[in-house]
């Protein structure tokens, strides 16, 4: 089967993410710098990622239903143009000496509500340029894409802001972001969204039009009950909620793992040095799974979802053991190739099952539903930290992921996921069909 890569969908689509994440990561360093310094408090960062994480949470779910009711290319497009806006603002307030703590918290609020809004219709086009046999690599290609960008694009801003100043970053931020909108236009929009999308499973059919004398029902029947039937149908299927409970997981354990590297490193003897090899340790193993998955297709999911989650269990469970520094950095990386083992092919198998025609509001609402769990995450972490040793914390998490791992071997899960990777998808012959088109090669 051809390699993702090969399809010329799919590589533009990927030019433009390329874009549109440099210019979010550059944004967010050159705000948060300027935050920094025109506060002097170290909250104030604190308080900007926050703002960036509420909206976004409580906006996508609904860009993810106005996604599947509109043409994706251009959904992306428009976000990308309007994600000009709030660099440009706040370079033009800087400028004239009006920018302010307050402001920059206006701005970043606007900013996420615009681009949490418009987000899902590029997340959910990916896989719709792609056929079943290329999930796997392309979701292990998106994914890595997006850290090596986030590693590169954090010291770039640094490295502009410190050059050229918070305002020259800002503005070219802007034009990042013109390069995005410009190029996700030369996607092919794929055939799915070609006539209006279905309604989703259990989701009533609505008019194209509200109804004059009933404009709340018909905003219930817009919004509402869409996203409804998507949790309905997320958790009725054994597999996708096998998916959810374990994705969500590792969200939760992984989350505060970070947080703790700091005052583990110090148990271990070490300083600041050792917190970030163990910090590097987790990156370089992610960083490897995510090149391994990327170049060879793995034929069946099951062996790597049993086998990631049991390596991540063991792995942090052989943390509370370890004496000196290199023994967890090696731990912590094999932990992270086995969590990219299992959220790879968890997602390539989540993507087969859900409905092409509302892919957008399915990934945004699981989105929602797993990212919430990290802060539930930290917050959990920290009372850890105060009140069980290191050795205690890693145990409980092993077991955990060891336990949680052993849900694949329940035969309907089993079962389910053999079936998932054996049944075409809906619309596979008119998306292979596409990315077979030497036109597009």
């Amino acid at each position: 089967m051809n390699h993702p890569l090969k399809n010329r969908n799919f590589r533009t689509y990927l030019i433009a993410r390329l874009f549109g994440a440099l210019g979010s990561y550059m944004m967010e360093v050159a705000l948060m710098w300027w935050a920094l310094e025109a506060t002097g408090r170290n909250d104030s960062v604190a308080w900007v990622a926050l703002t960036m994480s509420i909206v976004g949470m409580a906006v996508s779910p609904f860009g993810g239903v106005l996604a599947d009711r509109a043409h994706k290319v251009g959904l992306a497009s428009a976000g990308y143009a309007l994600g000009m806006v709030a660099p440009a603002a706040a370079a033009a307030l800087l400028l004239a000496g009006h920018l302010s703590f307050g402001l920059v918290v206006a701005i970043v609020a606007v900013d996420n509500l615009i681009s949490s809004f418009f987000a899902p219709a590029g997340q959910a086009l990916g896989p719709l340029l792609l056929t079943r046999e290329q999930y796997q690599q392309g979701t292990a290609m998106a994914q890595g894409m997006s850290k090596l960008l986030r590693m590169a694009s954090m010291p770039l801003g640094g490295v502009l802001v410190a050059a050229l100043g918070v305002a020259a970053t800002l503005l070219i931020t802007v034009s990042v972001y013109l390069v995005a909108a410009l190029v996700v236009r030369l996607v092919e929009e794929p055939q799915v969204n070609r006539e209006v999308a279905a309604p989703a499973p259990g989701e009533a059919a609505h008019p194209a039009v509200p109804a004059k004398n009933e404009p709340r029902a018909s905003l219930r029947r817009r919004w509402i009950d869409p996203l409804v039937a998507t949790v309905k149908m997320l958790f009725s299927a054994p597999l996708l909620a096998a998916a959810l409970f374990m994705v969500g997981l590792l969200n939760f354990i992984l989350s505060p793992i970070g947080v703790m590297m700091a005052p583990y490193a110090k148990s271990l003897g070490s300083g600041a040095e050792g917190y970030g090899l163990l910090l590097a340790g987790i990156t370089a193993g992610e960083l490897l799974g995510y090149t391994v998955f990327t170049t060879f297709r793995s034929p069946r999911s099951l062996p790597f979802i049993l086998g990631g989650s049991m390596a991540m269990g063991l792995s942090i469970g052989a943390l509370a053991w370890a004496t000196s520094l290199w023994p967890a950095v090696v731990a912590l990386g094999m932990s992270g190739f086995g969590a990219v083992a299992v959220g790879v092919h968890l997602d390539a198998l989540a993507i087969k099952l859900i409905p092409r025609d509302f892919m957008g509001r399915a990934l945004s609402v699981i989105g929602v539903l797993l990212n919430g769990l990290g802060p539930i995450g930290l917050v959990a972490a920290g009372f850890a930290l105060k009140t069980l040793p290191f050795a205690t914390i890693f145990n409980v998490v092993s077991g955990l992921l060891v336990v949680a791992s052993l849900l694949w071997l329940w035969p309907p899960i089993a079962r389910a996921v053999r079936a998932a990777e054996a049944a075409p998808s809906e619309a596979d012959a008119a998306s292979e069909a596409s990315a077979a088109d030497p036109a597009q090669l």
